[in-house]
Formats: structure tokens, sequence, C-alpha cells
């Protein structure tokens, strides 16, 4: 059985789940009236009446503050299965022995088997043998001599335990599942409203450009050509079509990279190749692509930028470095909270796709320094916790000479 943490919220539970909490509230009194009328009708057998009233008033008093609160916790059903407990041994207290031994019902009856419920109720079928269990002991303990009623409320416990918390578990089992279809079918419905509103606008306004672009002719046609290539990477994305990289098919990283160099950017590779599968390499380019964007829209009109690639065996690590204005700590965070998302989602989140990360060293006015890591195998890895492997933004030792540069 578990239980929620402090301040966290617990979701909704099924209805089957609260059937059995309302019922169970119901019963706890319903089946503490009834012991106590059969205590009652059998008053004259006991020695020590007063220890027949002392457990039904702790009984009625934890009963009434359980069908009160018309939940179920961990810390209840203990409650519950250990007043049962203690009321089936206080039977001994109330009855002579000899009575005991020949079969007498326990003080708590049929309330013993609140605990039972609860425990099923909270922890599954687990919870409900664990609960049925403890009160099968606490019989067997009391009449040392098990006679066959005592095997038979046993076998009955177990059942009751069993079924009811197959039953919660089976319950909880089909609301997850039928909360992911939900969500699922709202992510659709999301991802069609998203193409529609892309093919209606982004999408035409491509085509546009392509075909002005080539009628233009001269330098118009590589903006033509550039529109095309979006155009074709905006319709695989919302028609959900993936992209097809056959196995083994790999590139040399630094010669993706190398088509960035302008008077502006200065790429710098090893002399091997750096051979990576394709997506992957493409997922870099990328990144890098979307570091030197910020470059050019926010370090300052004469702020010039440097790619370092460095092959460390297993992973790689694309370095992006200018001289600009640099920008205060933290902003990556901040500008993700304001719904910017280049750093966030096109330079960490491709990086995280990747299994690997990225990380930021900058001040005002020192420029930026981007440092973007990734495995090299074909399969993605789990994201990493950052700074664990990860090299922390220009501590690679050819970053650091860039740097220091």
């Amino acid at each position: 059985m578990t239980s929620a943490s402090p301040g966290t919220v617990r979701p909704a539970e099924p209805g089957v789940v609260g059937a059995f909490t309302r019922g169970l509230a119901i019963f706890r009194p319903i089946a503490l009236l009834y012991a106590a009328i059969l205590a009652w009708v059998h008053r004259e057998d006991m020695n020590r009446p007063i220890a027949a009233v002392a457990v039904f008033v702790i009984l009625l008093i934890w009963s009434v503050i359980a069908s009160w609160r018309r939940t179920v916790t961990t810390r209840m059903a203990v409650i519950d299965l250990t007043l049962a407990t203690l009321g089936i041994l206080a039977t001994s207290l109330a009855f002579p022995r000899e009575a005991v031994v020949s079969g007498a019902l326990t003080l708590p009856g049929i309330w013993s088997s609140s605990g039972v419920v609860a425990a099923a109720i909270r922890g599954g079928a687990r919870g409900g043998l664990i609960g049925a269990a403890v009160i099968s002991v606490a019989d067997l303990v009391s009449v040392i001599k098990p006679n066959f009623g005592t095997i038979h409320n046993i076998v009955l416990l177990i059942l009751l335990g069993w079924l009811i918390g197959l039953s919660t578990t089976l319950a909880r089992e089909s609301q997850r599942l039928l909360e992911v279809s939900v969500r699922a079918e709202e992510s659709y419905a999301e991802r069609e409203r998203l193409a529609r509103i892309v093919h209606d606008g982004v999408l035409q306004t491509l085509t546009f450009i392509n075909r002005r672009g080539n009628e233009i002719g001269g330098a118009a046609q590589e903006l033509a050509t550039l529109a095309a290539d979006q155009e074709r990477s905006l319709r695989d994305l919302v028609s959900g079509r993936p992209r097809v990289v056959a196995a083994g098919d790999t590139t040399d990283l630094a010669v993706v990279l190398r088509g960035l160099a302008d008077e502006r950017v200065t790429i710098s590779a090893p002399a091997e190749a750096v051979m990576l599968p394709k997506d992957r390499a493409g997922e870099l380019r990328a990144a890098v692509v979307a570091a030197l964007d910020n470059v050019r829209a926010h370090a300052g009109p004469d702020a010039r930028a440097w790619v370092l690639v460095e092959d460390l065996g297993g992973e790689v690590v694309v370095t992006v470095r200018d001289n600009g204005v640099g920008m205060p700590p933290g902003r990556p965070d901040a500008a993700a909270a304001e719904g910017r998302l280049g750093m966030a989602s096109s330079i960490r989140g491709r990086m995280r796709d990747l299994g690997g990360d990225a990380t930021w060293a900058t001040a005002p006015g020192r420029g930026c320094t981007v440092v973007l890591t990734a495995p090299k195998d074909l399969e993605p890895l789990a994201p990493r916790r950052p700074g664990r492997h990860t090299p922390a933004a220009g501590t690679t030792p050819a970053a650091r000479s860039m740097r220091e540069s």
C-alpha cells in the first residue's frame, strides 16, 4: 500500500473505488451495531463486561471519524486493522478463556472485515490479502485451537480482500488507460488543428515564395530553393510521415557543418571525418543553425561566431562561440518561460532527443558559448542528467582554447 507524499494531488479515483469507499463508510457503523447486539445477547457469559464496553466505545469513535471522512488512506487502513486486531485479542479479557476456546464470537465480529476492505481499497489485491492475513493471525491467536467456524471466517476474509482488491486494481488500470486514450485523442485533434493552420498559412506562403523566386530568377532562386525545402519538411511534419534513413547511412558531420561558413562564421573541425548517421547529423546541424540564428539576431551587427567540432570517440561535441553582447545569466530558462522556444526546443530539445544536452556560458558584454553534446550511436539514448557526463559549456580542452583565443 502506498500513500501520496505531502503536497501532492492524488488523481480522481475510479467510480468503482469511490463506491467501495462510500460503502465502507456505511458498513462500519452497521457492522459495529450488529457486533454490539451480539455482545449484549451474550453479556451473561462475560466475566469482564467493562472490557467489551471499552472496545465498543473505541470502535464507535473511530467508526464515526472514518465514516465522516468518507475516504480511505493508508493510515486509516492501518488504524482499522490495528483496532480490529486489538478488539479480537480483547475478547479473551471480556469472556472466560473456556468460552473463547469453545468458539465464542470475537467482540468486533464482522466489523473486523472493515480493515480488510480498507486495505483492499487502498492497496489493491496485495493490500487486501495483507489485511486478511493480519485479521486471520489475530483470530488464530485468540482461539488457540481453531475450529471449523474460525477457518470458515478466515477463508471468507481472504476471498473478500482479494476480490475487492482485484476490483480496485482493475478499475484504476482501466481509468489510467482511458486517460491515456483521451490524451492521445486530444493530442491528435490538436495536431490536426495545427496542421490546418500550417497548411492554410505557412505552406501557402512558402509555395508562393518558391514560385515567385523561380519566376524572378537570379539571387531569388536561392530563396526559392530554401522555401521549397522548408515546404517539404513542413509537409512531412504535419502529415506525420517519418523521415526514413537507411541503416548504416552515415555522413561526415564536419562536411555538413562546413556549409554554414560565411564571412561571419568560422568552422573548425578535425582533419579526420566525424562520421554520424545522417539523421543525427541533420539534427546537430539544425541545432547549430538555431544557435547561429541567435547570434545574428541578438549578438549585435558586428558579432562573429566560431564553430568547433570535436570527436571524443563515443560522442561528439560542437561548440558555438560568439564575441557579441552576451546575455544575462539564466536567460535560457527565462526565454522558455516566456514562450521563446529557440533555445529550449530547437537547441536543447533536439540534443536531448539524441541522448545529449546543450549548455550555455555567457555574461553581458562577453559573448556566448553554446556546447552541444550528443552520442554517436545510431540508436538514441535516454536523456542524461545535466552535468553528469555532459561537458559544461567551455570545459573541453579545445573549447577552452577557443574561448581564450
